[in-house]
């Protein structure tokens, strides 16, 4: 009986297709992609930048550009619908890094930014019409 069991066993394992270890492709990414006008609520009002994800191979880069110039994102990833990466700014001789994660939807992206300055806050962003 145990014959029986072991060879069921093993037949079935070797009928279960071996999943292949393959990175990410920029097709993967395609529902970050592109440029996002980002919202963020401050306690000094109405904070707005624009998101900006590319592919790079098997990797997705992206920035975020802001009245006060272009920064880049960092440990940026996408998976199941869900992007995270991280913002390093300069503020009074520190920097101070901002972590993000965001739902994306179509063409709308919900989400919240946590860092050493309080948090979570929620922002939103939306693809630009044109």
């Amino acid at each position: 009986m145990s014959r029986l069991i072991a060879l069921s066993l093993a037949l079935t394992l070797a009928s279960v297709p071996a999943a292949p270890a393959s990175a990410q492709t920029a097709s993967d990414f395609s529902a970050v992609l592109g440029a996002w006008e980002m919202t963020l609520e401050t306690p000094r009002g109405s904070m707005t930048q624009t998101l900006t994800f590319v592919a790079d191979g098997d990797e997705l880069t992206g920035s975020a550009m802001a009245p006060n110039g272009t920064i880049q994102l960092r440990n940026v990833s996408f998976e199941d619908g869900r992007v995270t990466f991280e913002v390093t700014r300069s503020f009074r001789n520190r920097e101070i890094t901002q972590s993000y994660s965001a739902s994306i939807e179509g063409d709308r992206m919900t989400g919240t930014v946590s860092g050493p300055r309080g948090g979570p806050r929620e922002f939103t962003a939306v693809r630009p019409t044109t």
